[in-house]
């Protein structure tokens, strides 16, 4: 395994759900605390939150960063990593812990993963959070269509044997061009860079990965555009913070939102992109603190 960052006041749990998947999750703040579940995105784990874990904390909030299945210290069993299971991973987590229910904040692929987890076990969640992410709710428009090349990085990840070389590659080549074209230019530090990378290169977790954009691309999507999630509504504060760098996601994509959650406000950001966790922790934090008092 490769050496957890360390970081005060973390406690870090490892949680077996059976059937192969055991979840790691960074711990902190008062175990009495009102609790809020901040969720990675791709090809992150916990520590993309760590700027913002211990100010958190000290606000008095228990900060629960869990390691989806198949990233960071999390199992990476043989499965398909369908969204729909890795969501019931973090239900089952909280269940675990015997907490609930929670504030999620959630960025990148850790969005859907976590908003559908509020939309299967709605009783765990007072609140969502989005950062530069989407919900399964898909227009079905001619707009969308002309937004789809947009996804093209994903093809070369989806691809078996060729996916996980390329984003397992020790000199980062792929993920550090991919990563500076959605950020705008901006990446994460480089030692964040190696660690991300050494982490995906532990057994499994390359292979994982690009489940997580094959299973999207050939099962989820094709789902998501017949309507899964088409009737759900959200009656919980739901806020979205969005780096108009990001030219993947776009304001595009989330249009509608608002008319499926009875209480919805996006904030878009100027000068900043996908990374913008990383790249403006000063201003997440600010509209989180502002969000977890809802």
């Amino acid at each position: 395994m490769v050496d957890m960052p360390a970081l005060d006041g973390v406690e870090h749990k490892f949680i077996d759900l059976g059937e192969g998947v055991t979840i790691h999750v960074a711990d902190a703040g008062p175990a009495d605390g009102p609790a809020v579940m901040l969720v990675h995105g791709f090809p992150q784990n916990w520590w993309e939150w760590h700027a913002l874990i211990g100010p958190l904390a000290a606000d008095g909030y228990r900060v629960l960063c869990p390691d989806l299945r198949g990233a960071g210290w999390s199992s990476a069993p043989r499965s398909r990593y369908l969204k729909n299971d890795m969501a019931d991973d973090l239900a089952a987590v909280l269940d675990r812990l015997d907490v609930g229910p929670v504030k999620l904040v959630a960025h990148d692929w850790g969005g859907p993963v976590a908003f559908i987890m509020m939309l299967r076990h709605p009783e765990k969640v007072s609140g969502f959070f989005g950062v530069n992410t989407v919900a399964p709710w898909v227009n079905r428009d001619l707009n969308m269509v002309r937004h789809m090349w947009r996804f093209w990085y994903q093809i070369p990840i989806m691809l078996p044997v060729l996916g996980p070389r390329m984003i397992s590659d020790p000199n980062a080549r792929f993920p550090r061009m991919l990563m500076s074209w959605v950020g705008a230019g901006f990446t994460p530090s480089d030692d964040d860079v190696h660690m991300y990378g050494a982490c995906m290169r532990q057994p499994g977790h390359a292979v994982a990965g690009s489940r997580w954009y094959r299973t999207f691309q050939t099962i989820e999507m094709l789902r998501w555009l017949r309507g899964e999630f088409d009737d759900a509504r959200v009656d919980v504060p739901v806020r979205w913070l969005h780096g108009m760098g990001d030219p993947v996601i776009t304001p595009s994509l989330l249009r509608g939102y608002g008319n499926r959650a009875s209480d919805f406000e996006i904030e878009y950001v100027d000068g900043v992109g996908h990374w913008i966790v990383e790249e403006r922790p000063d201003l997440v934090l600010d509209r989180l603190r502002a969000f977890l008092k809802l």
